[in-house]
């Protein structure tokens, strides 16, 4: 049973809003009923999501509380009250690599939307044309009851595997009566390709939103300017991870352009991918609103997936640095020791390992010593000293930072070792997507590169980095987030490390 972390929460929120805080929402696969599928107000134990494309299965974990878990079906659907809204596009499959069903984004997607009103609407119809959108899939709906202060919130997703590699994709989603659907607009994004091509991939990564939609808006708008494909938000999107309303204001923001016409931002048109962070605090809300590969009571705490020549590891470390020694945060420990494992033998097809989590392991800001952050680096960062993992990006301090290569002490919560090029993990520290801003560390370490603050007395508002995937080399690029910029040509390099295989 995970245990929830109440921290900051605790003298506003009710012990009951948290009595389901436990296992994230597991991954998926054809529809299936079980006997408490529809509207019952069953949990969703007995179901589980088969989609017909692929070769994983999704069943919601009970311990989520969601209820009217059901497969797509043909009922009513009012046409305002079930008008799909803040559609994304995220990423279902399993957790070994190597297995069937481990999760592929040059081929896979799943999409997951919200409506007014209950409905079993749940499909999404696709193609290569926005005017033959001939492929459809089904999903499945459930309820999110209430968190803190809200409503009932109506969820749908459907995922779809056997697509085409590097390929672009429109799509609506909805579903209803024959003859009376009812279906979002037009969006549309694309599969990363198979192999990396001459003028590379690019990935976004950045985090810690939860102040300012502003800042949160202005770094997508740099991410649509770059050409992403994906983006990987390495925790705390909101301020209160069980309010529901928070995640509507912050979606809304970046699913349609901010000028207010119909042109589409980047939710619905890129892959986004977050792993929760300490104000998530692993509360249902927070697993319902995004698609992340797993399955299995823990699901969506850890995940991961190729993109190019580089492995990505997500995991969410708030189990490992607040409860150590539970049955859930030496599952995700073991699972990261068989992930990275697994990825290190793989270098001769995928050469660079990138992990990405929540607390800064070896930030030299605000959080630095703070007993957690200190647990999370003492489990976490032998891991990565022993698999030779080349880059980990971590939030939870509003900074941006970057070490050299480095090994872990002895003890790990002693200074790191700094060590020569390729010879140890490079950390850094984004977290500059809309919270306040903290103080940079003062105090000279020798394993530190650079630092960077941001907000009140600075040129910037915030940071977000960019990966760049290339054949012969992984690149970082930091940017301080100018305020009156729309792409990352307006904005300032603050720092920027290329990384080449390992000879």
């Amino acid at each position: 049973m995970r245990l929830p972390r109440l921290g900051f929460l605790a003298a506003v929120v009710a012990s009951s809003v948290f009595a389901a805080c436990s296992g994230g929402k597991s991954s998926s696969a054809p529809p299936v009923a079980g006997d408490d599928a529809g509207d019952d107000g069953g949990s969703g134990t007995s179901f589980t999501y088969a989609p017909a494309t692929c070769k994983y299965t999704y069943s919601p974990p009970a311990v989520l509380g969601y209820t009217n878990v059901a497969p797509d079906d043909t009922g009513p659907v009012d046409p305002v009250m079930g008008a799909p809204v803040r559609v994304r596009v995220g990423l279902g499959g399993g957790t070994t690599m190597g297995q069937p069903g481990y999760p592929d984004p040059t081929t896979s997607a799943a999409f997951t939307w919200e409506t007014a009103q209950q409905n079993n609407a749940a499909k999404v119809q696709m193609g290569t044309s926005a005017t033959a959108l001939s492929q459809v899939s089904a999903g499945y709906a459930w309820t999110l009851p209430p968190g803190l202060g809200t409503a009932n919130t109506y969820f749908h997703e459907v995922h779809v595997c056997g697509l085409t590699p590097d390929t672009t994709y429109f799509y609506q989603v909805g579903g209803g009566p024959t003859g009376a659907e009812v279906w979002s607009a037009t969006q549309s994004f694309t599969t990363m390709p198979a192999t990396v091509p001459s003028g590379g991939i690019t990935v976004g990564v950045f985090g810690d939103a939860r102040d300012t939609v502003a800042t949160w808006q202005a770094v997508h708008v740099r991410m649509k300017a770059a050409g992403v494909l994906m983006s990987l938000v390495d925790g705390d999107v909101v301020d209160i991870g069980s309010e529901e309303t928070l995640y509507s204001q912050w979606l809304d923001e970046i699913w349609q352009y901010p000028s207010g016409s119909s042109t589409f931002l980047t939710l619905g048109q890129q892959y986004i991918l977050p792993i929760n962070g300490n104000h998530e605090n692993d509360s249902p809300t927070s697993f319902a609103n995004w698609a992340v590969p797993g399955d299995g009571p823990y699901a969506e705490t850890y995940a991961s997936f190729t993109v190019g020549s580089v492995h990505f590891t997500m995991i969410d470390d708030e189990q490992i640095a607040e409860a150590n020694s539970s049955t859930e945060a030496q599952a995700q420990l073991q699972w990261v020791d068989q992930d990275l494992s697994a990825a290190n033998a793989d270098r001769a097809a995928h050469p660079f390992i990138v992990v990405m989590g929540h607390r800064g392991l070896f930030s030299t800001s605000l959080h630095s010593t703070d007993p957690d952050v200190l647990q999370a680096r003492t489990s976490l960062a032998p891991l990565y000293d022993k698999y030779k993992v080349d880059l980990v990006i971590n939030g939870h301090d509003h900074e941006y930072e970057r070490t050299a290569p480095i090994t872990t002490g002895s003890p790990p919560t002693s200074a790191p070792t700094v060590q020569a090029a390729g010879q140890g993990t490079i950390y850094v520290i984004c977290a500059g997507a809309g919270a306040d801003a903290y103080a940079v560390g003062t105090t000279s370490v020798p394993y530190r590169v650079t630092k960077t603050a941001f907000g009140s007395g600075t040129p910037y508002i915030g940071a977000y980095t960019l990966l760049q995937i290339a054949p012969a080399g992984l690149t970082l690029t930091a940017y301080g987030l100018v305020a009156s910029g729309s792409s990352p040509q307006d904005d300032t390099v603050i720092d920027t490390v290329t990384l080449t295989p390992a000879q």
